[in-house]
């Protein structure tokens, strides 16, 4: 497959699947969290799909894994309706936690006091010395 077709066929199936998540999952874990599809990477032969979601509300982020991953079947029987590929990927689904990340990477910059006690330490020592 072209370099070219798996970027469209990525680019279609993170617009389908995020309408299908969003919006169609029957799953009531699901529902809740607001789940958005950040990415998808396909294979190189785009028979396996991994679906990169961060949960829009606060949720338990491995009982959202556990369902996404549950529901896979019905996500990829929805896929293969809309799309017309000779073979729907396999659906893998992660945690995507890039956000929250940059959202603690910048309190952490400004010194707010979101930091944590381990990072207040890190801050204090750098190099692992303690100055005695």
């Amino acid at each position: 497959m072209s370099r070219r077709r798996r970027a469209r066929v990525r680019e279609d199936l993170q617009r389908e699947l995020a309408a299908i998540v969003e919006f169609e999952s029957r799953d009531p874990i699901v529902r809740a969290a607001f789940p958005t599809v950040m990415d998808v990477q396909l294979s190189s032969d785009a028979r396996y799909a991994r679906v990169y979601v961060a949960a829009g509300a606060p949720a338990d982020k491995s009982e959202l894994l556990r369902a996404l991953e549950h529901d896979r079947g019905f996500y990829r029987s929805l896929l293969a309706e809309r799309l017309d590929l000779r073979h729907t990927p396999e659906l893998r689904f992660a945690i995507d936690e890039t956000v929250e990340r940059a959202m603690r990477f910048e309190s952490l910059l400004r010194g707010d006091g979101d930091a944590t006690d381990a990072d207040r330490e890190e801050r204090r020592e750098p190099s692992g010395e303690r100055d005695d």
